[in-house]
């Protein structure tokens, strides 16, 4: 095992799928400054529990692969692959709505916003559910992780998962700080939300390729092809199915996303319109009535 290149992996990979976790992070911290119950020390031990509880899935995946050959489990690389393209046709298409939903694409914003949203908890055992809801939120954000890190896990030696896990626990931690020092910095907070959800996508691509590339699933999958055809069309077979999956894949990604658009603007166009219907006409002036100026005889 090379250690140095073990935590270089598990940096990077924990980078990747946790950097739009800091935008629910500072969100978390920001109702904690605003309330009486909930501590950033509760935050920071609801999403150890929520990392944990997606570590432990993540490892069971990672079991079940076992019972396979290492190199065809290399192929659940395309998943941070089509994760990418995923956010990438967001991005081109609804760059503003995409950026409201935090670049994991899965609704990460949302669930940081339902999180700032939710309403104090003033009664016995608050500390508790803050706890809870922090956890739950955390792993119902992590379905990108896992799909990164069972993949990742089966082309690793023991040794490198430990590695892993140890850095991405001691990772989490530094996250923690990370989201409670931007929210004393505004502006920094500005410029990451800007810019984060453009490098995003590039950064799951490159960990897909990563993936597939280490595994050797390609050149094991064309070998035995050749070897049960006689007919060396391994390569050829690999390529058809390859193309295939991504072109229905981003089809479909295409048709939920222009989807997602047209309800956006439909409900903004519907907003608009309460709006305007609710706003006086022009001429009518919304403060006090002019008094007269006739005295009343």
């Amino acid at each position: 095992m090379h250690f140095g290149r073990a935590v270089a992996t598990a940096c990077s990979s924990f980078a990747i799928t946790n950097i739009d976790d800091i935008f629910v992070l500072v969100t978390f911290f920001a109702e904690a400054s605003k309330s009486g119950t909930t501590t950033p020390l509760m935050i920071i031990l609801g999403q150890y529990i929520g990392f944990t509880v997606i570590i432990l899935v993540s490892m069971i995946g990672f079991a079940a692969s076992l019972a396979l050959p290492s190199e065809p489990i290399g192929f659940l690389g395309l998943l941070p692959i089509l994760l990418g393209i995923w956010k990438l046709i967001g991005l081109s298409i609804m760059p503003k709505e995409e950026g409201k939903e935090g670049p994991g694409g899965g609704g990460r914003g949302d669930a940081g916003e339902s999180a700032a949203e939710s309403p104090q908890i003033r009664h016995t055992g608050a500390g508790l559910k803050s706890v809870l809801k922090v956890s739950l939120i955390t792993m119902m954000n992590g379905g990108d992780n896992i799909g990164t890190y069972v993949p990742l896990f089966s082309q690793a030696e023991r040794a490198e998962i430990a590695v892993y896990v140890v850095v991405y626990y001691i990772l989490l931690g530094v996250w923690c700080l990370i989201a409670f020092m931007i929210l004393r910095e505004r502006h920094v907070l500005r410029v990451a939300q800007r810019y984060a959800r453009s490098v995003i996508p590039f950064l799951y691509l490159g960990l897909g390729v990563f993936i597939v590339v280490k595994s050797t699933c390609y050149p094991w999958s064309i070998k035995r092809i050749d070897e049960s055809t006689n007919a060396h069309a391994g390569k050829a077979i690999l390529a058809a199915l390859t193309t295939f999956v991504f072109v229905a894949c981003m089809g479909a990604m295409l048709w939920l996303r222009l989807r997602e658009r047209a309800a956006r603007l439909h409900t903004d166009k519907n907003s608009s319109s309460v709006e305007e219907h609710a706003s006086p006409p022009e001429g009518e002036v919304d403060g006090p009535d002019t008094p007269s100026l006739h005295r009343p005889t």
